[in-house]
């Protein structure tokens, strides 16, 4: 699983979380393209699907977010060297070209001209000093728990609140895909499949089941109208899901979705195509041969790193 591969300025904008540079990220793929049986995410579906057998080191290749250098740094790459991969895209995102809500909140902190932030959290009143780099740290963690698990109506209002106290002297560049660059992608890098990320990235646990169906079946038709074909593959916001949200999944005419898994990274011919665990690509080189081979069984998973 990957997120942003941007290289150069852009990168500056981004939670390192979700970041892995552009030659760490060429050096994985070179990696892959070498060491690794890489399949196409419907290819391993339907091996799972057929009970067939999987070869060791099958690797199958995800985005999650729908960043611009998904298209203008990751796609030549994975072109150059045969590999192929899927995209989920949140499409409200999409619409609006918007950076991610995690993205837009690390630029107010980092850029802010504020030397202190007043929130409530917890049912209490918390003031910090965003000179103090464990201050910054503590709200901005407290901050970012608040948004993920929040609608897209409190979502939008907590981050019109935080620029309006923060001030950011400065503002991140485009950083999300159009549909337009959406359909170059799909044209000129047939290797890339398109799935659904739901329409708001919203935490579908803390959604009704009515309001989780919408985000699903509304992903799936915008994306459809947008491209001329039905994403196939869906992926859970965060990788939270359940058993009835997966029902909800595969009754909204999706193949599969990646989330959940428990501490198992290794997917079998026997895991649920409803709950494809994945590995979050490291930014370097280091333990990406262990991450992506049938050895990692979940252990860097266990022990936090």
């Amino acid at each position: 699983m990957y997120h942003s591969v941007a290289k150069g300025d852009a990168s500056r904008f981004m939670d390192p979380r979700n970041h892995v540079p552009a030659a760490a990220f060429e050096q994985q793929v070179t990696f892959l393209a070498s060491r690794r049986r890489v399949v196409a995410l419907s290819d391993l579906v339907s091996m799972i699907r057929c009970r067939q057998p999987l070869a060791p080191d099958t690797v199958a290749v995800t985005f999650d977010d729908g960043y611009l250098d998904n298209l203008a740094v990751a796609a030549p790459i994975l072109k150059r060297y045969g590999v192929p991969a899927t995209l989920f895209l949140p499409t409200g995102y999409i619409d609006r070209t918007e950076p991610q809500w995690i993205d837009q909140a690390y630029t107010l902190f980092e850029r802010s001209s504020a030397y202190c932030l007043e929130w409530d959290a917890d049912g209490s009143r918390h003031s910090f000093d965003l000179r103090h780099p464990a201050d910054r740290a503590e709200a901005y963690r407290i901050v970012c728990g608040r948004l993920l698990v929040a609608s897209a109506d409190e979502r939008r209002a907590m981050l019109t609140v935080l620029h309006e106290r923060l001030r950011p002297a400065e503002q991140p560049p485009r950083l999300t895909l159009s549909w337009d660059d959406v359909r170059t992608l799909l044209r000129e890098y047939p290797g890339f499949e398109i799935g659904g990320h739901t329409g708001e990235h919203l935490d579908l646990t803390r959604a009704s089941p009515e309001q989780a169906c919408a985000e699903m079946r509304s992903c799936m038709d915008r994306i459809r109208e947008q491209t001329g074909r039905p994403p196939r593959h869906f992926s859970f916001p965060y990788g939270r899901t359940s058993a009835g949200l997966r029902r909800l999944v595969a009754d909204a005419g999706f193949d599969s979705a990646c989330g959940g898994g428990g501490g198992d990274a290794v997917v079998r011919s026997t895991t649920d195509p409803y709950a494809l665990p994945r590995v979050k690509a490291p930014a370097g080189m280091k333990r990406f041969a262990v991450l992506t081979s049938s050895a990692n069984t979940g252990f860097w998973r266990r022990l936090g790193r």
